[in-house]
């Protein structure tokens, strides 16, 4: 017989401070990805690199990450998420900030992205979904949209906040400005309150005096074979490969239809606000229906962003319409992939499961931005890019349908395995 989980309320009542830092924490981490546009023109100006070499140093980030994931997901399975994300914190915090003593050699700017890449390996979104989803279940989906708008707080602020500082004090100072502002912030936050269900000593969703027991879930080798894991991973990296070097360039895509550049970062960050709509609205959605038109329809409707983005109308509008589609599917895609792996694959090896897909997804995260980068260098433009952008959203919605039923795990004492009923 099941064990009767927390109401709701319950659950938001304990640990909403938790959801909190652990959002703020997810801001920095997507603040090298969403300021870099900002960054291209004045690195562009002061030393004469090409947008494709200026990128490089993201697909450094990007690989360093698709290797370092899964390593770093076995390791929170086992030690927890606080430590690491306070480490983390703190060390990419100073590593971005490092980006100022670039000196216009191209060795030393990959350098910097190299340290940068280590220590973000601490702040991926695997840390911040693990942490949560170990002390919510009822809410697990609108917890998981609370925790990953992060991602879309950095995409609405991060552009709006270099453009200023960069325009106020310059590049070098608008580097030291995000690292140590933001981080530093993030870093007060997850002090005070970012406590997995680990360091609060308790087993992941627990009820008030159970038992300790093994979380609940699939093994890292049984998940890798599920059909249903595999389809997801393979979904997040079309997505992460198109959408990455679209986002990136975004800046510099929307300036090349006639905007002013503050038009086209304030256009850019417009995407952030619908990614935060796209974020809870598919959270609250997930936690009352079971419905693959959900992540269909996530990752589908970014075709029409892309489209809206080639400028047929040549509106304001329409720009505006196609940066924040985009910004709803990203917000909405992510957070439906992390939901669907802990009910699909559990929470026993969520670490090492959601890790591996995260790593999966900067390996098209690596590509995205240089492909983009030497597309535009080779035909002037960015046409070609999302010509091809609309296609790969399709099929990638596509591998969502009739994915099943979400599996029901039991707990285990431990010493043995939990199965799926």
């Amino acid at each position: 017989m099941g064990e009767q989980l927390p109401r709701a309320s319950e659950e938001w009542q304990r640990h909403w401070p938790m959801v909190c830092a652990a959002m703020v924490g997810m801001s920095f981490y997507t603040v090298v990805t969403y300021s870099f546009g900002t960054f291209i023109q004045p690195l562009e100006k002061a030393f004469h690199w090409s947008r494709a070499e200026i990128s490089v140093g993201l697909t450094i980030f990007a690989v360093i990450a698709t290797i370092g994931g899964p390593f770093v997901g076995a390791l929170l399975d086992r030690v927890g998420t606080r430590k690491l994300a306070i480490f983390g914190t703190i060390a990419s915090g100073a590593a971005f900030a490092g980006f100022s003593l670039a000196n216009g050699a191209l060795t030393q700017w990959y350098i910097l992205w190299v340290v940068f890449g280590l220590a973000a390996l601490f702040i991926k979104s695997t840390i911040w979904s693990a942490g949560v989803s170990s002390v919510f279940s009822t809410s697990r989906g609108l917890a998981l949209a609370a925790v990953l708008s992060g991602s879309a707080v950095g995409q609405t602020l991060a552009p709006i906040f270099a453009d200023r500082l960069i325009g106020a004090y310059g590049w070098q100072a608008a580097y030291r400005w995000l690292g140590c502002g933001w981080a530093g912030f993030a870093l007060v936050l997850l002090i005070l309150f970012f406590r997995d269900a680990r360091a609060l000593g308790q087993r992941a969703v627990a009820v008030p005096g159970a038992a300790t027991v093994l979380l609940p879930g699939l093994t890292f080798a049984e998940g890798m074979r599920d059909s249903r894991i595999i389809r997801i991973l393979v979904a997040n990296v079309l997505m992460s490969m198109v959408g990455s070097g679209v986002s990136v360039h975004l800046v510099p895509l929307i300036s090349e239809t006639g905007l002013a550049r503050s038009s086209a970062v304030e256009v850019a960050a417009s995407a952030g606000i619908a990614g935060l709509v796209g974020k809870f609205l598919t959270g609250w959605l997930l936690d009352r229906y079971q419905s693959g038109f959900i992540p269909f329809f996530s990752f589908g409707i970014a075709a029409l962003g892309h489209f809206l983005l080639l400028n047929l109308f040549h509106t304001v509008t329409a720009l505006t319409a196609g940066a924040m589609i985009l910004g709803y599917s990203a917000g909405a895609g992510l957070q439906c992939s992390t939901y669907l792996v802990s009910r699909y694959g559990g929470l026993k090896a969520f670490g090492a499961l959601f890790g591996t897909i995260s790593s999966a997804m900067m390996l098209g995260t690596a590509l995205g931005p240089v492909i983009a980068g030497k597309v535009h260098d080779v035909t002037g433009s960015y046409d070609a890019l999302l010509m091809t952008a609309m296609p790969v959203m399709l099929l990638s919605a596509l591998l969502f349908i009739r994915l099943g039923r979400y599996p029901v795990f039991t707990s285990a004492p431990p010493g043995e395995l939990p199965a799926a009923a």
